[in-house]
């Protein structure tokens, strides 16, 4: 089987080696497609690294091709899975309170941290998801991060009719919108891309504005919302500005959840008395918990939330290199990796 590992910032070497062996309480899954996600991008640029070499991948859809025989949760030979590859420990004080997602053994075990980019993956039964026929295995890759948006949204405590500004609208930006207007929230959108904001407006989006003019883009949101601020904002764009977009936009009592990641370590652009007098809630939002997850399944299993639009290309493991260099273009959403045949 060949696997790919990233060996250095900007380097990728696909590799043949033995296919993996299960133990008795394992299953053995041929991947057929995984996207690439900024986490992706980033440990190929080298900005962010968590040990060399490393077989990327976290966004994994595949076909079950053996289960242990110790394995008593139904799965079974040939079906249909998406993969949480998150290893959760479930007795740690954050698993068993809820944020299984910040699991304190999540980053132990090496062998079981990412592993998209493989032709046969490993897991435990819990992480292997069962999918309906109806579902592609394509499209089935955008469980993960739409799992990460759900909780960035039960974060954000949004629903019927709340009053949304989604930050920032590429792939993660795009599946907040659609997933809060599944619930009924009012979205209204910005970013610095005019030809991303049609994306979002033919997705729906209540309202967008383009943030290259921030005054403007200000007076927009303000006008969305009758001029008293939206109840909510998710900072999906690492810009700087966006946070500052977010707080001069906020309605008394509203909430803030950064959902990106950064390289570096910025601050916020707001007072402590502001933000006292104001009673704003600030969280962020890291990853996902296995209930979001199976969320996610459901929800795209039974189009409830729609994501083919958002697949921009399909490229073999062969050829991850130019996978990668395309998925980290601006007029990209979603790049697929084939790993296998579906």
């Amino acid at each position: 089987m060949r696997r790919a590992y990233f060996t250095a910032p900007n380097k990728v070497q696909v590799l043949e080696e033995e296919c993996p062996v299960i133990k008795d309480s394992q299953i053995l899954v041929k991947i057929a497609y995984c996207g690439i996600c900024t986490l992706e991008q980033r440990l190929y640029a080298g900005s962010r690294t968590i040990f060399y070499p490393i077989v990327g991948g976290h966004e994994a859809s595949g076909t079950i091709v053996a289960v242990g025989k110790d394995v008593a949760t139904g799965h079974a030979v040939n079906d249909r899975v998406v993969l949480d590859l998150v290893k959760r420990c479930h007795t740690c004080p954050a698993c068993l309170s809820g944020n299984s997602n910040l699991c304190e053994s999540r980053h132990k075990d090496t062998s079981q941290i990412l592993g998209g980019f493989s032709q046969y993956r490993v897991v435990e039964p819990e992480q292997a998801f069962v999918i309906p026929p109806s579902l592609s295995l394509s499209d089935a890759t955008f469980v993960e991060p739409l799992s990460c948006c759900l909780r960035s949204l039960k974060k954000l405590q949004v629903g019927l009719g709340t009053s949304l500004l989604v930050i920032g609208c590429g792939t993660m930006g795009m599946l907040h919108v659609k997933s809060a207007l599944a619930m009924g929230v009012r979205v209204f959108v910005s970013d610095i891309d005019e030809k991303r904001l049609d994306v979002a407006r033919l997705a729906g989006a209540d309202g967008v504005s383009n943030a290259s003019d921030f005054a403007q883009c200000i007076r927009e949101v303000k006008a969305f919302t009758n001029g008293r601020g939206v109840e909510a904002c998710s900072i999906t764009s690492p810009s700087s500005l966006a946070a500052e977009l977010a707080f001069q936009v906020l309605c008394p009592g509203g909430r803030v959840n950064v959902f990106t990641s950064y390289d570096e370590k910025p601050v916020f652009p707001i007072d402590m008395n502001t933000l006292h007098r104001n009673e704003y809630s600030i969280t962020g939002s890291e990853g996902r918990t296995e209930m979001d997850f199976y969320q996610a399944v459901k929800a795209i299993s039974y189009k409830k939330i729609c994501t083919s639009d958002l697949i921009s290309g399909v490229f073999p493991l062969s050829d991850i290199a130019t996978a990668l260099e395309a998925a980290g273009r601006n007029d990209t959403y979603r790049i697929l990796v084939k790993v296998g045949d579906e």
